[in-house]
């Protein structure tokens, strides 16, 4: 039996931050909490998650604190992704974004 490789791009962190996803062109947004994040994607654990379909267009939006980003404050970032896949045994979804994370756009920064 062969091993399985884990073959994505970015190295993930198993990082909390609150999240939020908008479906572009819908009203629906969804809020909850990152199981792992990278530069590339996250998963994300939300009571929302059933509202979500593989492929919704979305915009992200993160609050990632000093710690994390090595600021004074914290951020407040936001960005475009796919929803990759639902998962219904993990009650959540899986993001890819379309861009870095590092290069998303800095709404507000704000003192903890």
């Amino acid at each position: 039996m062969d091993n399985l490789i884990d073959r994505r791009k970015y190295a993930r962190l198993s990082q909390e931050f609150p999240v939020k996803a908008k479906v572009l062109g819908t009203p629906l947004e969804v809020e909850g909490v990152t199981l792992d994040v990278s530069q590339g994607g996250a998963f994300i654990l939300s009571l929302s998650w059933s509202a979500l379909h593989a492929n919704d267009q979305i915009e992200i939006q993160f609050s990632l604190p000093p710690a994390f980003t090595g600021q004074k404050k914290s951020l407040l970032l936001r960005g475009p992704g796919t929803v990759i896949r639902v998962n219904e045994d993990r009650l959540g979804i899986a993001i890819e974004f379309l861009q870095e994370l590092r290069t998303f756009k800095v709404i507000r920064a704000e003192n903890v």
